[in-house]
């Protein structure tokens, strides 16, 4: 049996057990579905203070390792250094360079306000709660974003902002907020919000039309042009060892437990299940050979 019928499974005998939701065992193909019954509002608030608990230790380790600060200095340090060997090569002589990145937790540091929700008992960070948080424009920089962005625009090379922020609300607040932490080159031409997908291949393409793009980097596997939207956790780290031999080179990734697509992919409707649901899924992938 393959993992995603075993957690149908699992999570059918929760159901059966518990009484706390209903849904049925589906086939390999089929997303499990997942409908809560009894006092939604209770449900909600139980699910919200689940997911603090879990992301707690993955923000206080963001908020305070030593290590975390020094995986992101080694990213700029690697990216940099990338940056500066594209340049050495005379045979890129045709578009200009350019670099592309995600914002949040890549250049933008929103884990204060993620651990002041988290510490409230909600870690159930919602659409809205993102759009009115950013809209703020108190994100801060990671440490050594400032200074090696700077060293690219010094460079002369493009730096584009491509963030899944929502443009038709939170531009005007994110050009501020890049503007205010001395990020260059914080201007329309350069800051791609969403607009109507959140694929960001659309941008990408769009920014490779008219620039030799040196190096991609983010906090999440979306954040990258290798078509790994929206598959499973199987598909995904497939998708990884493919492109083993682009990360560090053209490809940088930054260490996000938090948030982001992988809790999707843990399962299907994982933000939506009861915290007994996400429980047994969570001890089903902890203990799988």
């Amino acid at each position: 049996m393959n993992l995603k019928r075993k957690i149908g499974a699992a999570l059918t005998a929760v159901c059966i057990l518990g009484g706390a939701s209903a849904f049925a065992a589906a086939p390999a193909v089929q997303p499990v579905a997942v409908t809560a019954v009894g006092n939604p509002a209770v449900s909600e608030v139980s699910s919200q203070q689940q997911l603090a608990s879990q992301e707690i230790m993955g923000l206080l380790w963001m908020r305070t390792s030593a290590e975390y600060r020094a995986l992101c200095y080694q990213g700029y340090n690697i990216a940099l250094a990338e940056v500066d060997k594209a340049l050495a090569d005379s045979s890129r002589t045709g578009k200009p360079l350019a670099i592309v990145l995600d914002c949040d937790e890549t250049v933008l540091d929103n884990t204060p306000a993620m651990a002041a929700e988290a510490a409230k008992g909600n870690g159930l960070y919602t659409s809205r709660w993102w759009r009115d948080t950013v809209r703020r424009g108190e994100s801060l920089a990671m440490p050594g974003a400032a200074e090696f962005l700077q060293e690219v625009d010094r460079r002369g090379v493009a730096i584009f902002y491509v963030s899944n922020r929502y443009g038709a609300y939170n531009y005007d607040a994110t050009e501020k907020n890049l503007k205010e932490l001395h990020f260059p080159q914080a201007d329309p031409e350069h800051i791609l919000l969403m607009a109507d997908s959140p694929n960001k291949q659309i941008r990408y393409d769009r920014i490779a039309k008219d620039y030799d793009v040196v190096i991609y980097m983010g906090d999440n596997a979306e954040d990258l042009p290798i078509g790994i939207n929206g598959k499973s956790m199987e598909e995904r780290a497939r998708i990884m060892d493919e492109n083993q031999k682009y990360f560090g080179t053209r490809y940088i990734l930054f260490p996000n437990p938090a948030y982001g697509s992988w809790v999707r992919a843990l399962a299907d409707g994982y933000m939506n299940m009861t915290p007994e649901e996400r429980d047994t899924v969570n001890r089903m992938l902890l203990e799988r050979k």
